[in-house]
């Protein structure tokens, strides 16, 4: 995994955020939520034009990888 370059403190905070609503969600396992978001967010924040919804559509990834693993 390499490194993620946000745009700002506030694009980083929304993604800590999500990260942080995906643990309470599924407790026990926050390794796993922050390595399996980050993960999903490198590819795609690398091609977004606009990038305002991306902590929903990784947030659905991980949520949806978790529930069936």
């Amino acid at each position: 995994m390499g490194h993620i370059d946000f745009q700002d403190d506030i694009e980083k905070n929304q993604h800590e955020e999500a990260i942080n609503r995906l643990c309470e969600q599924f407790p026990g396992q926050q390794d796993q939520v922050r390595k399996n978001y980050l993960a999903n967010l490198e590819p795609m924040i690398a091609d977004a034009s606009i990038r305002t919804y991306l902590p929903i559509f990784v947030s659905r990834k991980v949520k949806d990888y978790l529930e069936h693993h």
